[in-house]
């Protein structure tokens, strides 16, 4: 709140320009330390951009420097269209999922359902209470982070806007969900085939979808160019895949590994490169072979176990999630404030006062009337002094005299009816 505000003119948007998202010569910064420099991204219509890099490399600070959400140092930013804007954490009304989806717009029932289809979220639905009418709490207390994302993420879809900033909203959800959300929405055949994406992600199973790819390394961009041309040049994006590949074995990934190799045997990648993949690849296989026999015989005996407890726990599941299934008419978080009408009895009052003392209340009554009346003359005789015209010098010191009396009685009421107010709360509450 202390901070200065933002610059409006950090983003234009000039409708004669040529390409939707453009950044020229860009420099950006929290303060006067630049976090991203040399910045020159021109993006197509309709085209869908992937931006990488390690941690800390600037992906998020590139989206807030496009949305005008950070200092432009120096250079050029602009957008031509409308913006929606997904963030790596979702932003949840208080309201009912519908009302979070449609975000005040008018309800298109075609396109509602295509939206929701596309997010999957006809299955989180369909277990709700009351399905897309399930009251959200605060902040989506009652949603899981996928869900979550799911939901912030078809808001922005059926905002059907021209540009669409996506700052890795799939890390929130499984893989099969990821997958199946990138191919229905993100991807080239998906809602958002003629809009333009620029899509931040640490993953790159959807990098051979894209049409391109920005490399982000240390606040600048390194390499631009399709997945192709970037594994050829063995360069940041190549650092970045090996990276990836790291982090895969310690995850013991398997499901990714045998993606990652069907992407990467159809490439044409230089000897050295290739190289480093099959080392890379090869401790991956050991990695999944070593942990897998060592686990197998445990996995065996643990599988007896596991499937007696689901036999045990199945009934109890299907018995909710079919009580679970059916729409409560009426359920709701949050029900509509009501006003309790009524009257305190005078036993009250009198029980109150005699617990204060007769002296304390009638001096609280005499305190208050004098207040009012010092209060009331100060106003009277400010009056009085303001009308008169030809005030000589005794005059004036004689209306100076009188209002600071006033004045005076006044402040010294106001502390006596507080300072018996506070013994009032004193003695009630030992009550």
């Amino acid at each position: 709140m202390n901070c200065e505000e933002l610059d409006v003119n950090n983003v234009t948007h000039d409708p004669k320009e040529k390409v939707p998202i453009l950044i020229e010569n860009g420099i950006f910064g929290w303060g006067e330390e630049p976090i991203l420099k040399n910045i020159n991204i021109q993006l197509e219509r309709g085209c869908l951009t992937a931006v990488v890099g390690s941690v800390g490399s600037g992906k998020s600070s590139l989206i807030s420097a496009l949305l005008g959400e950070m200092e432009k140092i120096s250079g050029r930013v602009n957008t031509v269209g409308s913006v929606a804007y997904v963030s790596q954490q979702a932003w949840i009304q208080n309201a009912t999922l519908q009302q979070n989806i449609l975000f005040g717009k008018t309800v298109d029932k075609k396109v509602y359902d295509n939206v929701i289809g596309a997010c999957a979220l006809k299955p989180d639905f369909e277990m709700l209470p009351a399905g897309d009418q399930t009251e959200i709490g605060e902040k989506g207390i009652n949603l899981s982070g996928g869900q979550k994302q799911r939901v912030s993420l078809a808001r922005a879809v059926y905002s059907n806007s021209d540009i669409y900033l996506l700052d890795d909203p799939l890390s929130a959800v499984d893989s099969h969900v990821g997958k199946h959300i990138f191919e229905q929405v993100v991807g080239p055949d998906g809602l958002l085939k003629n809009s333009t994406r620029l899509l931040v992600t640490h993953g790159i199973t959807y990098l051979p979808m894209v049409d391109k790819i920005i490399v982000l390394k240390d606040g600048e961009v390194s390499e631009v160019g399709t997945y192709q041309e970037l594994l050829d040049k063995k360069g940041a994006f190549a650092e970045f895949i090996i990276q990836h590949l790291n982090e895969v074995v310690n995850d013991e990934n398997e499901e990714q590994l045998d993606e990652l190799k069907q992407q990467l045997s159809g490439t044409v990648v230089s000897d050295e490169f290739s190289r480093q993949l099959s080392r890379h690849i090869s401790r991956i296989s050991e990695s999944f072979s070593e942990t897998g026999s060592e686990k197998a015989n445990g996995s065996l005996q643990r599988q007896k176990s596991i499937d007696s407890r689901e036999e045990k726990g199945l009934t109890r599941r299907t018995s909710s999630l079919d009580a679970a299934k059916k729409p409560v008419v009426g359920e709701k978080l949050i029900e509509a404030e009501k006003a309790e009408t009524g009257s305190v009895k005078w036993a009250v009052y009198t029980h109150y006062l005699k617990s204060i003392g007769i002296f304390l209340t009638v001096s609280t009554i005499v305190l208050n009337i004098l207040f009012q009346f010092f209060t009331v003359g100060s106003n009277l005789w400010l009056t009085e002094w303001s009308n008169s015209k030809n005030v000589s010098t005794h005059q004036r010191d004689m209306y100076l005299g009188v209002y600071g009396a006033l004045g005076l009685g006044q402040g010294k009421c106001l502390f006596g009816k507080n300072y018996i107010a506070n013994l009032h709360k004193e003695r009630t509450s030992n009550m």
